[in-house]
């Protein structure tokens, strides 16, 4: 893609020095135009270079877990992405067999690369277990990265707007909750004004049910005021395992 782009850039210079090739007085002209041109090409060069992720070869190698490649009776390795998230030895060889194994189990989401690993994440045997669960724990973990720079600034983007200059107190829990249910909301093609949240959960707001394994965990502690001694305080965790109650249907 990359040369294709500076291709494209200079294309019209290029085309411009071998027009006039046909006078032989222009040669000196044409040499100058040709090394300006290799200049510039030199600077698009470098200015992609900077536009390029450090992990471009990370990136690269995740092309192994489409669906059309790693279904393929001879594929590439898959110990090289494998190292970047797991150095224990007996996982790394249970992933290499698993990887090269795989053609041999019959999919039915050949097509999608996600809906291929959450199958091949769900799948089970005559035994009840899953003889692919190493490497679709890799598979997933790997594809779940953000692939460009952009999902980047738009997640960031998102975390001014709502961590903004009023609300800069705000705790990294509330914050990391309300990003993702913004985010679990467009994955869902819905909105928080059209959302139905479940009637348990909606029985559990404003009440002490909510937190009661909280209480019940927490040891009591003597009260000087004349607050009762059920008072739920309020803890970033209480935030974070409410949200993973929630289920976004």
């Amino acid at each position: 893609m990359g040369s294709e782009t500076l291709e494209s850039l200079v294309n019209g210079r290029l085309m411009s020095g071998e027009a006039s090739g046909s006078d032989p007085g222009n040669c000196f002209v044409r040499q100058r135009g040709y090394r300006d041109n290799t200049f510039e090409r030199v600077e698009l060069i470098k200015q992609l270079r900077q536009r390029l992720p450090d992990n471009i070869r990370v990136l690269q190698s995740i092309s192994f877990l489409s669906a059309d490649e790693c279904l393929k009776p001879i594929k590439s390795d898959i110990l090289g992405l494998a190292h970047l998230f797991t150095e224990d030895s007996s996982t790394l060889t249970k992933i290499d067999f698993q990887w090269k194994k795989l053609h041999h189990t019959i999919w039915t989401e050949t097509s999608n690369t996600l809906k291929l690993w959450s199958e091949v994440a769900n799948y089970r045997d005559a035994t009840d277990e899953n003889p692919y669960h190493d490497l679709a724990e890799i598979a997933l973990a790997a594809l779940s990265l953000p692939h460009s720079n952009a999902d980047v600034e738009r997640t960031f983007s998102n975390m001014n707007f709502v961590k903004s200059k009023l609300r800069n107190k705000m705790k990294l829990s509330t914050l990391k909750a309300i990003l993702t249910i913004k985010y679990g909301l467009k994955r869902q093609n819905t909105c928080c004004a059209s959302y139905e949240l479940p009637s348990d959960i909606l029985r559990k707001i404003g009440t002490v049910e909510a937190y009661s394994y909280k209480i019940s965990a927490r040891e009591p502690e003597p009260s000087t005021s004349h607050a009762s001694s059920s008072t739920v305080v309020h803890t970033a965790d209480d935030y974070e395992e409410d949200w993973d109650a929630i289920t976004i249907e």
